[in-house]
């Protein structure tokens, strides 16, 4: 999933994805900060890097849901020495 302002419908148990667009050369990635207990983050890596130099990469969030319901995520988009991100993206999932 990539898209923001959508409902993301997956199965309890069920695996699911959400890719961003960062820029680790630069040290800017992201992070996610906020999630329900009933979805747990299982991995997150970095599955397509731009061969020029600081150019945009797609950083993937790897997670699943433990309970049904319906949950927002939030990532934010920074580097890690600084404290304010410069963006902010929410997701919403609808667990059955």
């Amino acid at each position: 999933m990539t898209e923001e302002n959508s409902i993301l419908l997956v199965q309890v148990g069920q695996s699911f994805a959400i890719d961003l667009e960062a820029i680790p050369g630069a040290g800017y990635m992201w992070e996610l900060t906020r999630q329900a207990e009933e979805v747990e983050l299982t991995s997150q890596e970095v599955v397509a890097i731009a061969k020029e130099v600081g150019g945009s990469s797609t950083q993937r969030f790897t997670l699943v849901a433990h309970q049904p319901g319906s949950y927002s995520l939030e990532f934010e988009l920074k580097r890690k020495w600084e404290k304010d991100p410069v963006k902010t993206s929410v997701f919403s999932i609808q667990v059955e």
